[in-house]
């Protein structure tokens, strides 16, 4: 479930009940893009008011960038706000987040490094696994439910992200790596 999600290009974060979680796997597996997009973006947008608490004890080191990407998104700047969430998620986890193939090894012992129960572990094989935020070919890009590709945004192949749905996704990677990791 917690892959599917992330399919979708949706990440869970540590203020999401867990029964909400359940609820929100199955939409996921059952394919209810708009279930999990009416969901998420609420969530989201409510969390995004009141965010830079959740980052200033862990990644205060960070804060000026990440609340510039909350400036960004709430003036409308999808792009910027997407890039800036996207690269701060992936500096969390030490330049490791988007790795694919056999590169993927290097993020599996970064996250075994850190501590964490076995339920913890499962919500961790979502970033674990490839997704359509860490598709490297664009090809590949059709058999997600997401269009979001961190390699394309970065590199300039995709030029349409700049949406407020995908600064949300962005924002909720973002989060899901400054809860759980």
């Amino acid at each position: 479930g917690f892959k599917k999600l992330a399919d979708f290009g949706w990440y869970i974060d540590g203020d999401i009940p867990l029964g909400y979680v359940t609820n929100l796997m199955e939409y996921a597996v059952e394919e209810k893009k708009k279930q999990l997009d009416d969901f998420f973006i609420e969530h989201y947008n409510n969390r995004i008011k009141e965010s830079t608490k959740c980052f200033m004890s862990k990644h205060s080191n960070r804060l000026h960038i990440i609340k510039e990407a909350i400036e960004c998104h709430n003036e409308k700047k999808f792009y910027s706000s997407t890039i800036l969430f996207l690269s701060q998620a992936d500096g969390i986890c030490n330049g490791l987040l988007f790795k694919v193939g056999r590169n993927k090894q290097d993020l599996n012992k970064y996250l075994k490094s850190t501590e964490y129960g076995d339920f913890l572990t499962l919500i961790l094989n979502s970033i674990n696994e490839k997704s359509a935020i860490d598709s490297y070919y664009p090809e590949e890009s059709n058999i997600y439910e997401s269009a979001l590709n961190r390699h394309g945004v970065i590199h300039g192949g995709i030029t349409d992200f700049g949406t407020k749905e995908n600064s949300l996704k962005a924002f909720s990677l973002l989060c899901f790596v400054n809860d759980f990791i």
